[in-house]
């Protein structure tokens, strides 16, 4: 073997230099207690680093008011972190790993961090230094401690809650910033111009204008909302129009937090009891008022488009061959010519029904059509072959449930003492109360408006719960108080 030359690499050492220091100190609420703890925290890390001029006193990184289960909820501790990953601190110092954070995937994700920086983490409470071999089981030890003390009083603050829920107490009611409500050390009083709009909200919305609709008329009135700049959404009026505390009452659990440590809330529905306190708030609609409008709501169906003024039908048409809805049909004539109807949603579907003993051939091809349409099919179309017929083969000109409408509207007309009668009695007798109010309006709008020379679109909204599209083309209008009139 040649002989070889060895070169002895000596460590490049960096000077001692002083310590980069910085101190982390939180409270989780914003009683006077803790807030007084968080200012001796604050006080004794200035003491201790600020005139020692053998380190390098960074700064306070402090939070009131932020629990330790999440990290990134907590912006002054991930500057912290973000700082240290700059190379700006070398040691942390806090008063107690509860301190620190009470999540143990969290505590020990951050200081193996920290750790691998070189950044050592004193615990002061504990006398644990986390950079030491046994800091890290002690760590561990301590941060799982920590995160339990959390779940426990977690669910010591809900007990505690729920046992006041059962004895009816309201003390702890927060509106925040309710529309309509003032709340000062504890006593809520109505603010009489906004609970004035409340109440505008509710009689539009019993009236049959939906969320939408609703906030697109605040807006075009220039009503301000609570918040400045923001504007009326269909939320915002929902959420009015859902809450029990504009009747007086306040029901408790309506929602509970699943996990202590990701603070997840969760709707209640049904896993916990809900606890109803009627009358504990001054109230801005009647009781009777709410109740219509939650039988309101309940008619209302999910993801189904909802009736507005230019197309006034719908989601009110159906088949009454499939069940389905009809919906806004555009297409095209042989000419390019554009063309719109109302059409049963199985067409988009192809999941169309035959229509039980009826064929489709010329008849029906031209049924409901204008003198000009069948002149023209005579003279560029051919005629149809003759096959059974489906729902789909229903088409209704996009004019004909307005007409249809105020036909069906004098049809009563004409006949109310007949009609009134029988409304009267479902006044009597119905348990729905919302038939029962719309059988009593009804009474009176026969007698009021009379017949009418032209579509109006507040009383279909008042009146008509749907319209079924028979087989034979002619619309059933089923009104909410129960009367059905085929035109």
């Amino acid at each position: 073997m040649t002989d070889k030359n060895l070169l002895v690499i000596t460590p490049h050492r960096k000077g001692p230099g002083k310590q980069r220091i910085a101190a982390y100190c939180r409270v989780s609420s914003r009683s006077d207690e803790q807030l007084n703890s968080l200012t001796n925290q604050i006080n004794f890390y200035r003491s201790l680093f600020e005139n020692d001029d053998t380190v390098v006193f960074v700064g306070i990184y402090a939070e009131e008011g932020l629990s330790g289960t999440q990290a990134e909820s907590r912006p002054q501790f991930m500057k912290m972190i973000e700082d240290c990953r700059s190379g700006l601190i070398d040691c942390i110092r806090t008063k107690s790993v509860s301190r620190f954070g009470r999540n143990t995937v969290d505590t020990l994700i951050y200081t193996r961090e920290l750790r691998s920086l070189g950044i050592d983490v004193f615990f002061e409470k504990e006398n644990i230094h986390s950079t030491e071999s046994s800091g890290e089981l002690m760590l561990t030890l301590m941060a799982a401690f920590a995160e339990s003390e959390s779940e426990t009083m977690s669910e010591n603050i809900k007990w505690g809650k729920r046992r006041r829920y059962e004895q009816g107490i309201t003390g702890s009611i927060t509106l925040n910033g309710m529309y309509g409500f003032r709340q000062n050390k504890g006593i809520v009083t109505i603010v009489e111009n906004e609970a004035e709009l409340v109440r505008r909200i509710y009689k539009d919305f019993i009236d049959g204008y939906s969320y939408c609709e609703i906030a697109d008329r605040l807006i075009a009135d220039e009503v301000p909302t609570r918040m400045p700049g923001a504007s009326w959404a269909k939320t915002t009026v929902q959420n009015i129009i859902r809450n029990e505390k504009y009747c007086g009452d306040c029901l408790f659990q309506k929602a509970f937090i699943a996990n202590p440590i990701t603070h997840q809330q969760v709707r209640n529905n049904g896993e916990l009891p809900k606890y109803l306190v009627e009358d504990c708030l001054p109230a801005i609609v009647d009781k009777e008022t709410w109740k219509l409008a939650q039988a309101v709501a309940a008619r209302h169906t999910p993801h189904r488009q909802a009736p507005n003024e230019r197309y006034p039908f719908t989601g009110k048409l159906f088949c009454g061959v499939c069940g389905k809805p009809y919906y806004y049909y555009h297409y095209m004539t042989t000419n390019k010519k554009p063309l719109a109807a109302y059409r049963c949603m199985s067409h988009k579907t192809q999941s169309a029904v035959e229509v039980p003993g009826q064929t489709y051939n010329k008849a029906t091809f031209n049924y409901n059509a204008s003198a000009k349409l069948i002149a023209y099919r005579e003279r560029y179309c051919k005629p149809p072959k003759e096959r059974p017929m489906l729902c789909t083969d229903v088409r209704i000109p996009t004019d004909l449930p307005q007409k249809a409408f105020c036909r069906a509207w004098n049809l009563i007309v004409a006949k109310k003492l007949r009609y009134q009668a029988t409304l009267r009695s479902t006044v009597d007798n119905a348990e729905d109360i919302l038939v029962r109010y719309r059988a009593e309006e009804m009474c009176l709008l026969i007698d009021e408006i009379g017949k009418i020379n032209e579509f109006s679109y507040p009383l279909m909204l008042k009146t008509l719960d749907r319209v079924v599209v028979n087989a034979n083309g002619k619309l059933t209008f089923i009104f909410q108080s129960g009367i059905k009139i085929t035109v």
